[in-house]
């Protein structure tokens, strides 16, 4: 549960704490790093803070593991039954009007209280330190996205049953990189769109089409790539944060790879392919251009515009020492070869 993990993560960001004011500390005590009188003062007051959090985190993360109906029925015995309903009764209403906190913190300590168990006593404060742990996790995204990759993956596993005869069906991984790319691009989508609305931009409109030739001619046509590098670049300035491009390239390098690899099966692999194309237009409405019309004008417009492009130009960025080759150099111990002096040979 998410308060658990929460309560885990703030008392191990405890306990590092403390383990280095006392570092600080000890470093004064031996001489080895002084602190002013202001720097002590501060760092033992942090310190006695530090160890209050965590006993307090600690006793509240024993409360919860060891609570059960039978100690809830025992302690309510003891505590103000009147006070204690009232406090549980309007803490929804006092954390909405609280106007010192975010409305992300607000939802997600509701949400955390919605996953309690029933009575179960949290002070407010503490309640939103547990929320804002649980932001910085994220732990609320992954159980959405948890639900959603189930979704898709029950849908996906019963398409397969249906396709008959010789067929790829049973890829094992790839069937799961399939599911994943469905949820990738389906959370893509949907943080586009988000975020157009947020920032009052002109209405999303969808993903443009792709078109099945791009792929079946990848590495033989440079028309072909040329026109994925265009569908790409497209769908790329869609993308408002440099979280959300930087997403696209993952989704796009994990959905090129999937539809090569079942494009390349020829017809073994057509039942395959427009399972997984019917998923990504259910889950993200993105789809393939099928209108004959359409698909002539692309590929004139892809001729024309291939016609037009300098492509002596290169990129500032472009390097043929790339960091990873440095990397692997200094792993192997390579050493450069140097060129050879062929002169008079």
């Amino acid at each position: 549960m998410k308060i658990i993990v929460a309560l885990e993560e703030l008392i191990k960001e405890n306990e590092t704490v403390i383990k280095s004011i006392k570092k600080q500390l000890g470093r004064h005590e031996s001489g080895e790093s002084k602190l002013s009188y202001m720097g002590l003062a501060s760092a033992e007051t942090n310190l006695e803070k530090a160890q209050e959090q965590l006993s307090r985190n600690k006793e509240r993360l024993k409360e919860y593991l060891a609570l059960d109906m039978e100690e809830l029925v025992e302690k309510e015995k003891v505590r103000d039954a009147i006070e204690r309903k009232n406090y549980l009764n309007y803490q929804k209403i006092r954390i909405n009007r609280d106007i010192t906190k975010k409305n992300d913190e607000k939802l997600e300590a509701m949400l955390i209280l919605d996953e309690l168990k029933e009575d179960f006593l949290i002070e407010d404060e503490e309640l939103f330190e547990i929320a804002s742990k649980s932001i910085d996790l994220g732990l609320t995204l992954h159980i959405d996205l948890q639900k959603k990759i189930i979704e898709v993956k029950n849908e996906f596993e019963s398409a397969l049953k249906n396709i008959e005869g010789e067929n790829i069906s049973d890829l094992g991984m790839l069937n799961f990189r399939c599911v994943l790319t469905i949820v990738h691009l389906h959370v893509l989508r949907t943080n586009i769109q988000e975020n157009i609305e947020e920032d009052k931009l002109p209405p999303f409109r969808g993903f443009p089409k792709f078109e099945d030739w791009w792929i079946k001619e990848l590495w033989s046509n440079h028309q072909a790539y040329y026109g994925l590098y265009k569908w790409k670049q497209i769908i790329s300035k869609l993308c408002i944060t440099h979280d959300q491009k930087r997403a696209w390239d993952i989704v796009f390098s994990n959905w090129i790879s999937i539809k090569k690899i079942i494009t390349d099966k020829a017809t073994l692999g057509y039942e395959y392919n427009y399972i997984f194309d019917q998923l990504i237009r259910k889950h993200s409405e993105l789809e393939e251009e099928l209108a004959t019309s359409s698909l002539k004008s692309m590929s004139e417009l892809t001729k024309t515009i291939i016609a037009k492009e300098n492509f002596s130009l290169v990129p500032k960025e472009h390097t043929i020492i790339t960091d990873f080759v440095k990397f692997k150099r200094n792993k192997l111990n390579y050493k450069d070869v140097k060129k050879l002096n062929t002169k008079g040979k």
